[in-house]
């Protein structure tokens, strides 16, 4: 049965603990947990310790601590491969009605931050956008050309994890021959958690079949999806990935966002794409005006909450709540 596990900071530590009641959903919240009996000190050494000993995640002293105090869960040493287009609403959204590959690239995990942290605007963004993703946590190390399907997903799958994939959409589009990497690894751009809902080896393929993820601004309802909606799946993924590359305990492929994004293609921003390839201050200063003509993108002051739901075990996850704050 899965395990909502969190980390949190006390002074300039990390522990690792067990929530045993209701999911966090703000900094206020409280939360009572177990403390995790453990020196594991990454996400992968925690996954390596559970999976050795079971029982780890038994007994203790129950402890109530604030939202507030709650770290990422993934920790900085884990690599962060991501899906692009993955929902075919927002496959559609930006002009790729029929998806015929597994769009792949990486975000610096140094862009992890915990789940109520603030988001900072680098200064030289205008286009800051929102992505709700589920992120898959591996269990085990991906070996290269391994094969993977629903019924070896759960020896390599540890579990989900919430995620925001922040997006500075005029580096993506207006830096030379579209930097995404740039674009989506800048500090704060990840918020993850508030747990990492780790799975027993035998649920794993029904729950990545069954997570509800939604995603808020102000208030104001703007994504929603259901994971069987996810065109390339975990189990594909996995085995395409394993082709070409490794990936470690502790690593998360973020699985894609759904549709709702602020930004949206349009006829003139394909244009602008296509005849500007080479003119990248042009190019960049065409797609802000296009965008910015057609939608508010995020500003200081903004509050994004994000949401995660296991819909097959009637099990909130928790939620996300940020702010986003002017960086320099």
């Amino acid at each position: 049965m899965g395990v909502m596990i969190i980390r949190f900071g006390e002074g300039n530590k990390s522990r690792w603990g067990r929530v045993v009641g209701d999911a966090p959903t703000g900094p206020e919240t409280s939360i009572d947990i177990i403390p995790l009996d453990t020196r594991a000190e990454t996400t992968g050494d925690l996954i390596a310790a559970v999976e050795r000993n079971r029982s780890l995640l038994d007994g203790g002293q129950p402890l109530r601590i604030l939202g507030g105090a709650l770290r990422s869960p993934i920790t900085t040493d884990a690599r962060l491969l991501c899906q692009g287009l993955n929902y075919r609403d927002h496959a559609a959204e930006a002009g790729h009605h029929e998806r015929k590959q597994n769009l792949l690239f990486m975000k610096a995990s140094s862009s992890l931050s915990g789940p109520y942290d603030p988001v900072r605007r680098p200064a030289n963004t205008q286009l800051l956008d929102y992505e709700v993703e589920i992120g898959v946590v591996l269990r085990s190390d991906l070996r290269p050309s391994q094969t993977i399907g629903d019924d070896t997903l759960g020896a390599v799958v540890a579990g989900v994890v919430l995620c925001n994939d922040v997006s500075a959409r005029d580096t993506m589009f207006g830096a030379s021959f579209f930097q995404w990497f740039e674009g989506k690894s800048a500090r704060t751009f990840c918020p993850a958690g508030p747990v990492l809902y780790l799975l027993d080896h035998d649920e794993v393929a029904a729950t990545l079949e069954h997570l509800e993820l939604k995603l808020w601004l102000n208030g104001n309802a703007r994504q929603s999806a259901v994971s069987s909606d996810l065109i390339y799946k975990p189990a594909e993924t996995l085995t395409h990935v394993a082709s070409f590359m490794e990936l470690r305990r502790g690593d998360v492929i973020l699985t894609g966002t759904p549709g709702g994004v602020i930004a949206q293609g349009s006829p003139k921003l394909f244009d602008i794409l296509k005849n500007q390839l080479h003119a990248d201050i042009p190019r960049r200063d065409a797609i802000r005006a296009e965008l910015l003509a057609g939608a508010n993108f995020l500003r200081p002051g903004d509050r994004i909450t994000l949401s995660l739901r296991d819909l097959r075990a009637k099990k909130d996850l928790g939620q996300q709540n940020t702010i986003v704050v002017q960086g320099e």
